[in-house]
């Protein structure tokens, strides 16, 4: 120990009270402060880490409004049937438009492909619901999977899904398609999707 870490530390111990912390404060300002700082960022990280979720299956509805009640089944409903976790969740992607109609918003139709093709391409979208012109849209573009591969019994790229409990529920007045995109990352999850859907 050094002269004057010496005279500091005989300094701190005559001291009491308010004057040893304005004594601490004035010598220790820095140390204190880095490690306040490292502190703060190993507890948000931990925190982090012990609230991330994982993205179990990741769906999008295009030219679908849903209400409150068929959204909740679209995740909460598939979460529950398929036992996931609180860690485990159903990424979704609402408000999507893709529309060549003449009073679509085509500033937010050109949003809604840019959002769709980033998520594409970083393979962060499995499954989409969506009307027929999207339908047309997504299989004009290439990016849906034959869903035979996913299962046998299945045939073509999309299946429709009016007469499914939960979309006759929903109320639309068009019919609703399922597609499955061909580079998914949870194919099985998808596929365990389109059985929730038609069997529920």
């Amino acid at each position: 120990m050094n002269d004057q870490a010496r005279k500091n530390w005989e300094t701190l111990r005559r001291l009491h009270g308010k004057k040893r912390l304005e004594h601490i404060w004035t010598y220790y300002k820095l140390p204190i402060v880095l490690v306040l700082v490292l502190a703060y960022i190993v507890g948000y990280v931990a925190y982090r880490q012990a609230t991330k979720k994982e993205d179990v299956l990741y769906l999008a509805l295009v030219n679908l409004a849903t209400g409150s009640d068929l959204t909740y089944q679209l995740i909460e409903g598939f979460a529950e049937q398929q036992g996931l976790t609180e860690k485990q969740q159903v990424y979704l992607y609402s408000g999507l438009l893709l529309s060549e109609s003449e009073g679509a918003d085509q500033e937010y139709v050109y949003a809604s492909e840019m959002r769709i093709m980033a998520a594409i391409a970083a393979q962060q979208l499995d499954v989409v619901l969506m009307d027929a012109e999207a339908r047309d849209a997504f299989a004009a573009q290439g990016h849906l999977m034959d869903l035979s591969q996913l299962d046998p019994a299945y045939s073509g790229q999309w299946v429709e899904l009016s007469d499914a409990r939960l979309i006759q529920e929903a109320g639309f007045s068009q019919a609703v398609y399922l597609g499955v995109l061909g580079n998914a990352p949870h194919p099985e999850r998808a596929k365990e999707y389109i059985e929730y859907l038609i069997q529920s």
